[in-house]
């Protein structure tokens, strides 16, 4: 096996390429500030099978681009698309993917697939929790017809283990790939927001300290069942051999017990501040939050070196997660 940092053209890196099978990262770059390196799909090329599968689409803004990377690097069918959760920059770009790969079929959280195909809730949600400016760059989400969706019996799944992992929003799946090498975790965002140690450099700015320091928080959005995550991690955690962790923001990592690990840890810390938080109004909680994590929390070290349109875009983000946190924690 020949593990890579090689870039392709159109946006294309390589994590690895053996006999059996090989892994691509593809960037889906939106026309916001910071969102050149943020969102990405990942194909998953299965040699010994003859597929070729993708882990999430993003948005449909972003799927010319996808398209483009896909053709640089000779894939002209796509036989499944495996969709992690039903959230716009995951999946809102199926129906727009499906019209190009007419032979492609889908695997799709069960209690999320009825959004796929009428998408009308999806695109209200996506709205009112990231706000206009965002969703009309993520683009208009197409229907998926019904009869493109399979479900984890289909033979096409040969190869996969499906992992219910549900939290980060109520339908939410996981999926390891067995690799004639070892196991490939594709957790989506049951393990939350990591930056890969290969890309970092996509996002730090140039001269900055601390570009080693690591990048971390959980992804915890405004609708959160806690309790949920807690048992996805739970379970995911059964996963630490695996060789590699392909995070869905952002780039990947080999260190897969550590992360898993640091993903529980930091949620139940960023929980228990969320509980000892005095500020009642929601959106001072927040703030206070958010200034204490930056101060406290080591897996914070990043942000600080970040290029400025990156650290405004993930201090959005992280904030976000923060008012998901404070808002279980309260209900």
């Amino acid at each position: 096996m020949r593990a890579s940092v090689t870039s392709y053209p159109e946006g294309a890196r390589e994590v690895y390429k053996e006999e059996g099978s090989a892994l691509f990262l593809l960037d889906l770059p939106i026309a916001l500030p910071g969102f050149d390196h943020h969102l990405s799909s990942w194909l998953l090329r299965d040699f010994k099978r003859g597929r070729n599968i993708l882990i999430d689409t993003g948005p449909s803004a972003s799927v010319p681009f996808l398209e483009r990377s896909l053709r640089s690097l000779g894939v002209e069918r796509l036989d499944l698309v495996l969709l992690t959760h039903i959230h716009a920059d995951h999946a809102g770009g199926a129906g727009r993917l499906l019209e190009r790969f007419p032979e492609a079929r889908v695997l799709a959280p069960e209690r999320g697939r009825t959004h796929l195909v009428h998408p009308s809730r999806l695109a209200e949600g996506t709205r009112a929790t990231l706000g206009a400016a965002m969703a009309d760059a993520f683009g208009p989400i197409l229907p998926v017809q019904k009869e493109r969706l399979i479900d984890s019996s289909d033979p096409l799944l040969e190869g996969f283990t499906v992992l219910e992992t549900p939290g980060h929003a109520s339908h939410h799946s996981s999926y390891v790939f067995h690799a004639d090498f070892g196991k490939i975790l594709f957790p989506g965002e049951a393990a939350g927001v990591g930056l890969g140690e290969a890309v970092r450099s996509l996002w730090t700015a140039p001269g900055m300290p601390n570009v080693s320091a690591p990048y971390r928080f959980p992804a915890t959005p405004p609708r959160l069942d806690g309790e949920a995550l807690e048992r996805s991690m739970e379970l995911l955690s059964a996963e630490s051999g695996a060789k590699y962790l392909c995070f869905s923001h952002y780039g990947w990592t080999t260190e897969v017990a550590e992360t898993l690990n640091l993903a529980a840890v930091q949620f139940r810390d960023w929980c228990e501040r969320a509980r000892r938080c005095a500020a009642a109004d929601e959106e001072d909680a927040v703030a206070l939050l958010f200034d204490e994590t930056q101060r406290e929390d080591p897996l914070l070290g990043l942000l600080s070196s970040l290029r400025t349109e990156q650290r405004q875009k993930e201090e959005f983000f992280i904030k976000n997660s923060l008012r998901g946190i404070v808002r279980w924690v309260r209900s």
